[in-house]
């Protein structure tokens, strides 16, 4: 419920700033893309990395 009302708040302030509709939905697809890239690709690459540091300071 309350990240609704925020969402509803932010839409009334952007249309208050003057911000348009487009650029709201060019935002959230921007925002979506980056967290796809972050989920999928950055997060199991730095779980890696940390692996590989720990199987490293095992072994040495």
């Amino acid at each position: 419920m309350l990240s609704l009302l925020l969402t509803i708040f932010l839409i009334w302030l952007f249309f208050k700033l003057g911000i348009g509709l487009i650029k709201i939905f060019g935002f959230l697809l921007v925002a979506g893309l980056i967290f796809v890239f972050c989920a999928y690709l950055l997060i199991p690459f730095l779980a890696l990395v940390a692996i590989g540091g720990l199987v490293f300071a095992a072994i040495r």
